[in-house]
């Protein structure tokens, strides 16, 4: 079997790159294979919408199990911009709770959280894990405009590339 990925709208008549998947051997029960798709530099790509994935695979909840903190973080998120002055002061929250959710939602703006990233920064010296990972990913989703967190990020990979994963 053979699986070819078009780049639609690209105007190519030709596949990107054709990947052979591999078949099962004579005598071998024959389990289900899943076509690959590889884009022209060999990333894997997936289908975008999958028919079998389901929202517990994504921890989705129906809005009447939300508590009304997961409710309030939702609705910041949605501001966006007004609400990172208060959530860059519970960022300084003594309860860890807090400090994670606020790291949370200013990952859901993006670059529009700069302002935030002298305020993440010591964020990634947590005594939380949860909260240093979330750190972490906020200055990444922010981008660029966190540079100034890229020395805190590489002592993180340094320290985190010398403690073996139990």
């Amino acid at each position: 079997m053979i699986a070819v990925l078009l780049a639609p709208g690209c105007g190519l008549s030709e596949p990107t790159k054709q990947v052979k998947t591999p078949e099962p051997s004579p005598g071998a029960a024959a389990a289900p294979v899943e076509p690959q798709y590889i884009m022209a530099d060999s990333r894997p790509v997936r289908p975008i919408y999958d028919y079998n994935v389901s929202p517990a695979q994504f921890n989705l909840k129906p809005l009447e199990q939300w508590s009304e903190q997961e409710a309030a973080a939702d609705a910041l998120g949605r501001i966006g911009k007004p609400a990172i002055p208060q959530l860059i002061e519970s960022l300084k929250s003594k309860n860890p709770e807090v400090r994670l959710i606020s790291a949370q939602v200013l990952a859901r703006m993006g670059s529009d959280a700069q302002e935030a990233v002298p305020h993440l920064i010591p964020l990634l010296e947590d005594s939380d894990e949860r909260i240093r990972k979330a750190a972490a990913r906020t200055l990444g989703r922010i981008g660029p405009e966190a540079a100034a967190a890229v020395p805190g990020l590489m002592q993180t990979l340094l320290d985190e590339a010398a403690k073996p994963r139990e």
